[in-house]
């Protein structure tokens, strides 16, 4: 069982990033930070005894995708590095981070693609046929300069407790469009969730609906990362008997399973995944830093098969012993792709 799980923003997010301070933030909420926010909402919900019997283990009751953004009908995923065939002699490929999920479809099957529709100064790609769906949902003519997401930062003081002086920062903040007049003209985060356990279906949406309330990502005693969950069910995506699978969630990369996820056919790129230890008490530790897979590899194993490993990243040395262990979610979300040979896209754009 596999459906979408819509996060409507109540206000902004803050979806750090590795960097300097909190003047970055991502559009993406990756799935290794959204499993350990639902594990928070899980705990105060069933107890952190429940916790690591049905959350923390070996095989996880859920498979989650990444959070990406949709906008109206129309659902957008980072630019999987697959082969492509576009009609246009010279598409700017390179310039591409999102792809809608009617190009993504296309991309798995290995199907030739029009140029289609650019927006978001030619970083966002769709279909034609997407493109007037969006535009009938939010009552526009034309898409032109239209934008459903942006990164923003705003300055803030911080003001010294012995001296009084003051000193500028900037926070970095997603914000999304404003909902329309139309009830499907909303833009926000969503993810797919796969079920593996159907006897916890109402106890993870009941865990969604409580992290909704209590915000997800960084600086939510200020409002930011609050939602309203809508659950829809899903279409597959992908063939589950294709020889290799796009992964739209962040990797660990045991070493039994080197040899089979990267064979030749394989195009990946990486993450470094680190942060605070988080939970209902803030700790002042760090997790240990681990480097993934990134969402849109292209992986050379079964699309039906179970890839990746919850991972172990307490922190070695710690003043006191922690309550419990630290984990990280570290499982592919694998769609099939069919489209597992040629030559592979150029490097990611920023």
């Amino acid at each position: 069982m596999e459906e979408i799980v819509y996060m409507e923003p109540r206000g902004a997010f803050h979806l750090g990033v590795r960097g300097i301070g909190l003047e970055e933030t991502s559009p993406i909420l990756h799935a290794d930070t959204l499993y350990a926010a639902l594990g928070v909402a899980w705990a105060m919900l069933f107890g952190e005894e429940s916790l690591f019997q049905n959350w923390f283990v070996p095989e996880p009751p859920v498979l989650i995708s990444s959070a990406f953004p949709f906008a109206g009908p129309v659902r957008f995923y980072p630019r999987p590095y697959l082969p492509a065939r576009v009609s246009a002699p010279y598409f700017p490929m390179k310039e591409i981070a999102f792809v809608s999920e009617g190009v993504l479809r296309r991309m798995l099957e290995g199907q030739p693609l029009e140029e289609g529709v650019r927006i978001h100064e030619g970083t966002v790609w769709m279909t034609r046929e997407e493109a007037e769906t969006l535009q009938d949902a939010f009552g526009r003519r034309d898409l032109a300069g239209e934008r459903f997401w942006a990164r923003s930062r705003v300055p803030r003081v911080a003001l010294d407790l012995v001296t009084h002086t003051s000193s500028l920062w900037h926070f970095g903040r997603l914000v999304f469009r404003e909902a329309g007049p139309r009830p499907e003209a909303r833009a926000g985060l969503f993810f797919r969730v796969r079920y593996r356990d159907p006897g916890l279906v109402e106890w993870f949406r009941a865990a969604v609906r409580l992290l909704g309330d209590h915000g997800v990502g960084g600086d939510r005693t200020a409002g930011h990362g609050l939602f309203s969950p809508r659950f829809e069910p899903a279409e597959p995506l992908g063939d589950p008997a294709a020889p290799a699978f796009v992964t739209l969630s962040p990797v660990y990369l045991p070493r039994d399973q080197i040899e089979a996820l990267l064979g030749e056919a394989a195009r990946y790129g990486w993450l470094t995944r680190s942060g605070w230890v988080g939970g209902r008490l803030a700790m002042p530790y760090r997790r240990r830093t681990l480097r993934m897979l990134a969402e849109g590899s292209l992986l050379t194993g079964d699309p039906r098969g179970l890839w990746g490993a919850m991972v172990d990243v307490t922190p070695q040395e710690t003043p006191e012993p922690l309550p419990h262990p630290i984990y990280r979610y570290g499982f592919a979300f694998p769609v099939g792709a069919l489209a597992a040979s040629g030559e592979p896209f150029p490097e990611r754009g920023a």
